[in-house]
């Protein structure tokens, strides 16, 4: 167990921060209360420099020795101003993103902050990302907090607004520049663990079985941290990975992929799939696919959660999925550049940036979780799940 752990500490992608969780669950999602706070982990030093590799392998960065905190945030009567935030997100095409806008509108009218949401309308759109952001900085934004639809695309912009005085924060995707703090979730341990799930039913020699994989985005740095840990996971099984294709995670086209790769691994009116294993819309579209071809043991499993897949867990149509908790990420990316903003220490003390150790940020993501059909009644949603009724929020005065 050990040594596979450190192969994955050492496997790593540097787009976005790497929390390794080996087989199975760490920590279960719980409902929140700012009073209780929620429990994340924190790397010291945090990666908060570039994105070094070297980072992520450093001794004190490895599963081991990163040091689990309980996150308590700031009390509205802490904050002295209405400080205004810039949240630029790639789009608000699905579930899962707009649990990230619910985590932030949520976090900044407690907080008593405002808000100026952009979305790009999807991951093809990265100049219109940095055109938005760029027009909401120099409309007066405080901080800025950013899911960057590229991460090497960003430094620019990146690096003139942190030149100009204005914090930002390192938000889901990952940016290949220095910033003043990280909300992380673990993507190498989300894809991990999804594709373990998968992988412990089939060690070497229990017989060959068949994955299709939909990871989601081109380029995006969850995506290829996600595919670095889904790979990890099937080396020395008898799973063999058929790659369904990179794409947006609009529906529409991720249902194409999902016929494509149907098509591609059936004949006779059968499929050689045993297993589709992917983002929320293609698990979701792949469920009306298995019901309508009649492929009653074709499993699926999603590598996240949205209010379709947890409802799909939860009638037994999606085997399992991990939680990387969006909602509490969001909340953590306001309080983080509220803290910023006014002067307070970060919840965990901080660390010294990789590379800049005279500079202090700080880096955590949240605790993951795994969902399984069999164990649904032990789930609380509340941190990964936006409340059935929210619709999307664009500002908050």
């Amino acid at each position: 167990m050990k040594k596979m752990i450190n192969m994955i500490e050492r496997l790593t992608v540097c787009a976005v921060a790497v929390v390794f969780v080996a087989y199975g669950l760490v920590g279960t999602a719980q409902a929140y209360d700012p009073e209780v706070g929620y429990p994340v982990e924190a790397w010291n030093p945090a990666c908060t420099g570039a994105d070094a590799a070297e980072c992520w392998d450093a001794v004190s960065n490895n599963d081991a020795n990163r040091k689990t905190y309980q996150y308590i945030p700031l009390k509205p009567e802490q904050v002295t101003k209405k400080w205004t935030l810039c949240v630029s997100m790639p789009h608000l095409k699905d579930s899962w993103w707009l649990a990230q806008n619910y985590g932030i509108v949520d976090e900044a009218r407690r907080l008593g902050v405002a808000v100026n949401v952009f979305e790009a309308g999807g991951y093809s759109n990265p100049d219109k990302q940095l055109a938005q952001v760029e027009s909401c900085v120099a409309d007066g934004a405080d901080a800025v907090i950013m899911a960057a639809i590229t991460r090497e695309g960003s430094v620019g912009l990146v690096n003139s607004i942190r030149e100009k005085g204005i914090p930002v924060i390192d938000w889901v995707n990952g940016v290949a520049t220095a910033t003043d703090a990280k909300s992380l979730a673990s993507y190498v341990a989300m894809g991990y663990n999804t594709c373990n799930w998968v992988a412990q039913k089939h060690p070497k020699g229990s017989g060959k079985v068949k994955a299709a994989w939909l990871p989601g985005p081109p380029g995006a740095g969850w995506v290829l941290a996600g595919e670095k840990g889904c790979n990890i996971a099937f080396e020395g099984t008898d799973v063999e990975l058929v790659h369904g294709g990179f794409a947006d995670t609009g529906k529409e086209t991720q249902m194409g992929l999902v016929e494509n790769v149907i098509q591609a691994n059936s004949s006779g009116g059968e499929t050689e799939l045993d297993y589709i294993i992917g983002n929320a819309p293609a698990i979701e579209g792949a469920i009306q696919v298995k019901r309508d071809r009649g492929f009653k043991d074709l499993q699926l499993v999603a590598w996240y959660i949205t209010p379709g897949i947890d409802l799909q867990i939860k009638r037994g149509n999606v085997e399992a999925a991990p939680s990387d908790q969006p909602v509490v990420t969001a909340r953590v990316a306001v309080d983080q550049a509220v803290r910023i903003l006014e002067g307070i220490d970060f919840v965990t003390g901080g660390a010294p940036a990789y590379g800049d150790p005279d500079r202090i940020s700080e880096h955590i993501g949240p605790k993951l979780s795994v969902v399984e059909k069999g164990d649904y009644g032990a789930f609380d949603s509340s941190t990964t799940l936006a409340p059935a009724d929210f619709e999307p929020v664009f500002q908050v005065e």
